[in-house]
């Protein structure tokens, strides 16, 4: 329950993002979110007494803030430049993949569930890349940012795992931090716009509540189950941001990527069970 619960948060959190960095800076809309975010979560952790992480948490917290607010940035980018519903499924994937892969080192051999997910997974990632009118063409421009930003939240899972066990707010609150400073210091370098875009407030304000409400659904899931199965059920927030720009943005998607998207929601389902 706690794990699709954060999928469908996520996907909301992804697709509101989306819309904010299609009208604005991607850097300002994640940074500014992330600002908004801060007092919301530190006010609910000293109303709830949430206990504050200890030292590895607390740098854990940072190496998680840093993974987190790279890899929304990029997925925010890909957003901004195609389509929500290819780039949502394919970082999704690696989101999974990831934690299962670590699993698999940990806690040895996965099932055939598993085995089985991954290779769909991989499949999945071909259909929803390649041009509707090309048979083999793979078009690694469709796919590059959303693959890069899974693989960083797929470390994000990782992470949140560890620091789970100990609080649950405060993490989340320090997290945004690391995640705002090295955002600040990319945008600087790359001489990117950080202008505040208050006039669309209401989506930053958006941004926030889902993703915080997210993590807290994550965190919940890894208390009550594996890390994999936690991982990989917040990876199905493709469904809730597919369905949204669908719904709302009209996007057309061809026969082929269809077929990809609902493999990857396939293989996102083997891997869980």
């Amino acid at each position: 329950m706690f794990g699709l619960l954060s999928a469908v948060t996520y996907g909301a959190a992804d697709f509101t993002g989306g819309i904010a960095s299609r009208r604005a800076s991607s850097y300002a809309v994640v940074i500014w979110a992330d600002i908004f975010a801060m007092p919301i979560i530190a006010m609910a952790a000293w109303l709830v007494g949430d206990i504050f992480p200890s030292p590895r948490g607390i740098w854990l917290s940072l190496a998680c803030g840093i993974f987190g607010g790279v890899g929304i940035l990029m997925l925010y980018r890909s957003f901004a430049e195609g389509k929500m519903s290819i780039a949502a499924p394919v970082s999704a994937l690696m989101a999974g993949i990831l934690p299962v892969l670590v699993g698999l080192f940990k806690q040895g051999l996965p099932g055939m569930f598993v085995i089985t997910g991954m290779a769909l997974a991989l499949a999945a990632i071909w259909f929803i890349a390649r041009e509707a009118e090309s048979i083999v063409e793979f078009n690694w421009k469709n796919i590059r940012l959303p693959l890069f930003a899974g693989v960083l939240f797929g470390m994000f899972f990782v992470l949140m795992h560890e620091i789970g066990t100990e609080s649950i707010l405060w993490p989340i609150f320090i997290l945004r931090i690391s995640a705002t400073v090295i955002l600040v210091l990319i945008a600087s370098i790359l001489r990117q716009p950080m202008k505040p875009p208050f006039r669309q407030w209401y989506f930053l304000v958006l941004i926030s509540i889902f993703d915080i409400t997210g993590n807290i659904f994550f965190i919940l899931a890894n208390r009550a189950g594996r890390l994999d199965v936690a991982a990989v059920l917040a990876s199905l927030y493709p469904g809730a941001t597919v369905l949204l720009a669908w719904i709302f943005l009209k996007e057309h998607i061809s026969r082929s990527q269809w077929f990809g998207i609902l493999l990857a929601m396939v293989a996102i389902v083997l891997i869980a069970l």
